[in-house]
């Protein structure tokens, strides 16, 4: 099935669901292996909170399509596949066969390591999104000797074949001087770039990490100008202005009943249409919140823990994270997201 026909039932699905207000999981963000071949400063996979058998887990073939099946019939048309890092998984090639042949969209996040490897098994996805947080110094600090050249190799492997692809960055203290280089060159590289803060809203014991409210603030002022310059960046401006704006700390979340003066937030879909799924098969609203803070599909089955999960989230209205920020303005269809969208397929469409 093309590329454009499934956008065509993606755009469907999401259309059917605004019209009847209905609860339905749409966009799936789907953890297939927790094990990953980088240990990033500010990821999960390092973090000491977590047990040595969480950072081991793993959904295997069968339990995938059985999750990829249910929630096809719950109305799922996108997935984000992600990690750890997706493509160390030993069934990887047989995973995104099976989830392209439903005609559901995929998109893979990878470090861009083993993407020469495993060209053959991404030339069927929807996009490729390769983690790079700045140029060499910066990324092979944050992420490992040799880590930038490698994901720039990446990168041009999967452009020479064909596949839409965006460079991904992690924004922290380290690197938010070296946004606009980065920029330029995925411009020279012909490809997109989009970033986010850290997860749990950049909270961290680590202050080279941790950005404050007003380092926040400067910080998406600079990057909305270099899009506006015509730099090859993503993510919307209506998307990055909510940032800007936003009206408390960055580390806190709007709450319902809350006064946020002239501020209109986007209402945070995660839970409503959007829903992840951990590699030790945690059903959680987002990232932000934990990869363990749900009901386990294991326990009690993809559609129960479903209908538990919005017990799991807070009485939030939204957060300062462009991701979730841009996750509803996506789900509610809104013009600028789907432009970037567009965009973002436009060398492999025509």
């Amino acid at each position: 099935m093309g590329t454009i026909r499934i956008l065509g039932n993606l755009g469907y699905q999401i259309i059917k669901s605004n019209l009847t207000n209905s609860r339905q999981p749409i966009f799936l963000s789907l953890y297939i292996t927790n094990r990953c071949n980088l240990a990033c400063k500010y990821c999960f996979v390092v973090d000491p909170q977590y047990s040595k058998e969480f950072l081991r887990s793993q959904l295997d073939f069968e339990e995938i399509r059985r999750i990829v099946d249910q929630l096809y019939a719950m109305g799922m048309r996108m997935i984000f596949m992600l990690g750890g890092e997706p493509l160390v998984h030993k069934e990887f090639d047989q995973i995104v066969s099976y989830i392209v042949n439903k005609g559901i969209y995929l998109q893979v996040v990878s470090n861009g390591m083993l993407v020469a490897k495993k060209i053959d098994a991404l030339r069927p996805v929807h996009g490729l999104c390769i983690s790079i947080d700045g140029m060499e110094e910066v990324t092979d600090f944050l992420r490992g000797q040799g880590v930038y050249t490698a994901a720039v190799e990446g990168i041009q492997q999967a452009v020479a074949n064909g596949i839409a692809t965006r460079v991904h960055a992690v924004l922290n203290r380290y690197n938010m001087q070296h946004i606009q280089p980065l920029a330029e060159k995925c411009r020279e590289l012909g490809v997109e770039m989009t970033i986010s803060p850290p997860n749990f809203l950049g909270t961290t014991d680590q202050d080279y990490l941790r950005l404050s409210t007003e380092e926040y603030k400067t910080f998406w002022k600079d990057y909305l100008e270099l899009k506006q310059k015509g730099l090859p960046i993503s993510n919307s401006s209506v998307a990055i202005r909510k940032c800007q704006e936003w009206p408390i700390d960055y580390h806190q979340y709007l709450q319902k009943g809350q006064s946020y003066g002239n501020y209109r937030p986007v209402f945070c879909l995660n839970g409503y249409t959007y829903v992840a799924i951990g590699a030790d098969g945690t059903m959680y609203n987002c990232i932000n919140l934990g990869p363990t803070n749900g009901p386990n599909i294991r326990e009690h089955g993809v559609k129960e823990a479903w209908n538990r999960l919005l017990d799991y989230r807070p009485d939030c209205v939204s957060c300062s994270s462009i991701n979730c920020i841009e996750t509803a303005l996506l789900l509610k269809l809104r013009m600028s997201l789907l432009w970037e969208g567009l965009r973002f397929h436009k060398r492999v469409i025509g």
